[in-house]
């Protein structure tokens, strides 16, 4: 499950259980939707995610890469438990963008009195938004290409594109 709020200027996403490909489409959709009515500021809260896969991680990339074409865009993942820590400095995504560890005082938007809403997941997720996921980890740090280029050249196949070696 995934909630979200805009308040104080910033969009907050929490992502409860798991960060995958089934929450990376509504999430990336999400996301451009407040970019294009002005948001720049993005806050990605992981206090409750157990674990991401490497779409939920492209797709981070990605938005980041998106909000680096926007003046003042920032993406800010917070709340990181060890093991996602360790998942976004093995990609070099912490390079990327700004992230930062679960501490001992979980940051959390409720002192603000912002309710978050529940952004619905999809049941069949688009084949295009995880090859998009994984080229963009692939633009982030190419030394993940070569963790990666067996999924695109796949997913290419599968949909009938090929992608760039």
């Amino acid at each position: 499950m995934v909630r979200a709020a805009c308040f104080e200027g910033v969009v907050w996403i929490r992502v409860e259980s798991r960060g995958n490909y089934l929450s990376s489409g509504p999430v990336k959709k999400f996301v451009l939707a407040m970019i294009n009515r002005g948001h720049k500021r993005f806050v990605v809260d992981l206090a409750a995610c157990d674990h991401m896969d490497s779409t939920f991680m492209g797709t981070l990339a990605g938005i980041s890469q998106k909000l680096g074409h926007q003046e003042q865009g920032l993406l800010t993942v917070i709340n990181v438990r060890p093991r996602n820590m360790e998942l976004l400095e093995n990609l070099g995504l912490h390079l990327l963008f700004r992230v930062e560890a679960l501490a001992d005082g979980e940051k959390t938007p409720a002192e603000s009195g912002a309710e978050l809403m529940e952004i619905p997941m999809a049941e069949n997720p688009d084949k295009g938004i995880v090859m998009a996921a994984h080229e963009a980890l692939i633009a982030a740090n190419p030394a993940n290409a070569e963790r990666f280029q067996d999924v695109l050249d796949y997913l290419g196949k599968d949909t009938g594109t090929s992608s760039p070696s």
